[in-house]
């Protein structure tokens, strides 16, 4: 928790509770703060508290701050979620219910590659070791499922795995189907899709043990509410989520029996 100033009338300034609310960088981390400040500067209007966006450079920086406690609150990835649960006793409280994500490998579509099977020995890109649809899943299923080899490069964001796909910097990388589709155009018209993992759930937002129960209940409260409201609708559009509702532990359980915890690869 820090302390910030926030200006209640001309001239007259006041100390207000701010608490951290970070984002896992899919994207850069401009567009990640252009995506969230909004969304964040809405709720705050409608709470007696501030909540302050947090970025990070790339999924690394992030995963390190995680793993330090620094957060009040935080976006994160499912896999994430069970980490820092476990370790730390984070507790996720709210996830988009409409839609779930799948990780996605894409190709340049002029490239010729088809088929998984045509990725024998090829290098990858990734955002991450431990991006959770765009990476681990993925190659948990090309090691296990494919007995495939490949040589795995990680570049710090989604974004950055479909610019090098596109750019033909890479044979083909790892994404999630909800980044993709938030990618410009001219991007997306030069990528086809060639595998797809199963469907897991979306990313929470989790909350530190050490935020008062009170601030905790009170920002899902208002997230609740105003997810009902079409103007804040359009705003979580833009990350994307559809439609947020209350989750528990217990929903991402089931990712301690998926065999990830091989693909994972601690931050120092």
């Amino acid at each position: 928790m820090t302390l910030g100033l926030v200006l209640m009338l001309p001239g007259l300034a006041t100390a207000k509770e701010s608490y951290s609310f970070a984002v896992v960088p899919q994207y850069s981390a401009s567009e990640t703060y252009r995506v969230w400040q909004p969304i964040i500067s809405y709720l705050n209007k409608h709470l007696p508290f501030a909540l302050q966006v947090e970025t990070t450079p790339d999924i690394a920086s992030f995963e390190k701050q995680c793993q330090r406690g620094i957060f009040d609150f935080a976006f994160v990835n499912p896999y994430h979620t069970i980490w820092l649960h476990e370790k730390l006793g984070y507790v996720p409280v709210l996830s988009d219910m409409q839609s779930q994500v799948n990780g996605v490998i894409v190709s340049r579509k002029d490239a010729g590659i088809r088929q998984v099977e045509q990725l024998a020995g090829m290098q990858l890109v990734f955002p991450s070791p431990n991006s959770l649809g765009a990476s681990m899943m993925i190659r948990r299923d090309l090691t296990e499922r494919f007995q495939l080899s490949f040589y795995p490069r990680y570049v710090k964001s989604h974004s950055s795995v479909y610019l090098n796909v596109a750019l033909g910097m890479a044979e083909a990388g790892g994404g999630v189907q909800k980044t993709l589709e938030k990618q410009p155009e001219h991007i997306r018209d030069k990528l086809q899709v060639i595998y797809r993992t199963e469907n897991f759930p979306s990313h929470p937002i989790i909350v530190h043990p050490r935020v008062p129960t009170t601030v905790r209940e009170t920002v899902v409260a208002e997230l609740l509410k105003l997810s009902q409201n079409d103007q804040f609708r359009a705003l979580l559009r833009n990350v994307p989520v559809y439609q947020l509702g209350p989750v528990s532990f217990s929903d991402y359980k089931p990712l301690l029996q998926s065999g990830l915890e091989a693909y994972y690869e601690e931050q120092r």
